[in-house]
């Protein structure tokens, strides 16, 4: 179901709204550092009263938020003064309401140090770490790029070595972060030859049409192109190679085969840093689950919207690898950051522990 915005602006209406959604409900500030907690304390003559713990200078316009099952209602205010014990009075502007489809429920997991039931994450890196790491240790990366290239270009007219600190808007780099999927393709000039209509389509509208470069090559006819994986999970980068004859098969497979190399000698030269720090896992369902942590250092870890990889340590000594993507980070009691995850993937066998973990909670 596609998402309904509804906009209102009558500020006859604003008390009602605050009072109906509001009131007696987790209320939200959005702020650079994520989402922080606060409370809302009364709606009266235009202006409403808020509670703004932890912050220490205030927008002069801010959103505030706060959900149900079946909204989102945003509030955009403007400061109007700020009061003793973290009291602050705005002007509200409108409101925006947004429907969603109901939320996934999630079970609390029992993190107070000796139940069963606590789970942790461990080896957490993001895809912006990774891409930090890659900018900041130029001389390695192009070491590497040289052994893939002296390799390949025995075999292929063109060849293009491609990491994302080079820059995300690069087509193939977008294609790569969305898709995670190789493509071949044998013949540019020949739709019949390919094996995947919709693939080739898209290849030859927003990848080859965008790429100048290539357009302008007329003798190049063909193109592989395998992207690079941390952990075969997360993408940051690709191998492109382009014929001047079709390619088939046994091209794809040799392009695959040094993406691999490319991870193996990243690896060798310790070129990405992961923690080993243990964050405690908070609550968690099917498709989701909830990372706490009170020191402030670890948020560098985690940003709105990221890939983000770890190892998911369950009872018994039991783990799953995952790929997630995170979706929210708020400051809730006691200044205690929360990161929520979506799980995009799990290893195979970490899929099944995850799975019997989650039928141990009463999760079916």
């Amino acid at each position: 179901m596609a998402e309904l915005i509804k906009t209102i602006t009558d500020k006859s209406l604003f008390e009602k709204i605050f009072y109906k959604f509001f009131f007696k409900n987790n209320v939200l500030l959005k702020t650079k550092n994520g989402d922080l907690k606060i409370e809302f304390f009364g709606y009266t003559d235009g202006m409403v009263a808020l509670k703004i713990p932890y912050l220490k200078n205030m927008y002069e316009s801010c959103v505030i938020f706060t959900r149900n099952e079946s909204y989102t209602i945003y509030a955009n205010l403007k400061l109007v003064e700020k009061q003793e014990d973290d009291s602050y009075i705005f002007i509200p502007v409108k409101f925006q309401i947004i429907s969603a489809m109901r939320r996934e429920d999630r079970k609390i997991v029992d993190i107070g140090g000796r139940g069963k039931s606590i789970i942790y994450v461990t080896n957490v890196i993001s895809d912006f770490i990774i891409q930090n790491s890659l900018a900041m240790d130029a001389k390695k990366v192009d070491h590497v790029k040289e052994i893939i290239r002296f390799d390949l270009e025995k075999q292929f007219k063109q060849v293009r070595i491609f990491f994302c600190n080079e820059g995300m808007t690069d087509v193939r780099m977008k294609y790569f972060y969305d898709t995670k999927t190789p493509y071949l393709i044998g013949d540019i000039g020949k739709k019949e030859t390919a094996k995947d209509e919709a693939l080739f389509n898209y290849y030859i509208n927003n990848i080859y049409a965008k790429d100048y470069q290539l357009i302008n090559r007329k003798n190049l006819i063909s193109e592989v192109s395998v992207p690079a994986l941390y952990r075969a999970r997360v993408p940051y980068g690709y191998i492109q190679c382009n014929g001047d004859a079709p390619l088939s098969e046994s091209a794809l497979l040799i392009v695959k085969r040094m993406a691999i190399v490319v991870e193996e000698l990243f690896n060798k030269y310790k070129l990405f840093p992961v923690s080993s720090e243990r964050l405690l896992v908070s609550d968690v369902s099917k498709k989701g689950l909830g990372i706490v942590f009170k020191e402030r250092r670890f948020i560098r870890y985690f940003k709105e919207n990221s890939y983000v990889y770890f190892d998911l340590n369950l009872p018994d000594n039991k783990r799953s690898s995952c790929l997630a993507v995170i979706r929210n980070i708020g400051i809730i009691e006691n200044k205690i950051i929360k990161v929520g995850c979506e799980i995009k993937e799990l290893d195979a066998l970490g899929e099944v522990n995850y799975e019997e973990y989650l039928e141990s909670l009463g999760i079916a």
